[in-house]
């Protein structure tokens, strides 16, 4: 085959494939400013959503929705991190959220738990203004605490019964 026909039948296959790439069915996107396809953060009744946050529609992942919902919401907000790290330690716990644990530096990250649910929020500054706030929900493994006896306490293991051991000194260095 010449190099002439390869190229019109690589040519072909490539028209080909894009073609088919092209009627691919895609969820619609977003576009901002749309007012018909802005995200309803009524869906979300279960954790606090600070006034003037959007949405970042590429980032998050929202199943289910009200109180019942799995999954990422990623919002922007016009607040600095500090300010948005102060709204969500106190409005979580007023949504019934218990705070299990908490870490604060460049990239703030809190943990909580309601019921059956787990949350964790993270709060990050943007490089020119406001912050990114991650709020990640999911189902809650199950856990067994530790018997109160012994809450805190180390059981080391059990050496092995040990056979007699014969020892002979090295032989001297020369």
């Amino acid at each position: 085959m010449n190099t002439r026909a390869l190229r019109a039948a690589f040519l072909g296959l490539s028209v080909l494939a894009l073609v088919g790439c092209g009627s691919s069915t895609s969820l619609p996107r977003t576009q901002a400013g749309d007012p018909q396809q802005q995200p309803d953060f009524n869906l979300l009744t279960d954790i606090p959503i600070p006034s003037g946050a959007t949405m970042d529609n590429d980032r998050s992942l929202i199943l289910g929705e009200k109180d019942r919902w799995t999954g990422r919401v990623v919002m922007k907000l016009w607040k600095g991190a500090a300010e948005a790290n102060q709204f969500y330690q106190a409005q979580m716990p007023a949504f019934g959220w218990e705070a299990i644990m908490a870490a604060t530096s460049g990239v703030s990250v809190m943990a909580y738990v309601r019921g059956d649910r787990a949350a964790t929020v993270q709060i990050e500054s943007n490089s020119m203004w406001g912050s990114t706030v991650s709020v990640i929900v999911g189902q809650r493994h199950a856990t067994q605490p530790a018997p109160a006896a012994n809450y805190g306490a180390y059981d080391a293991p059990k050496p092995a019964p040990v056979e007699k051991i014969r020892s002979e000194p090295l032989p001297a260095r020369r």
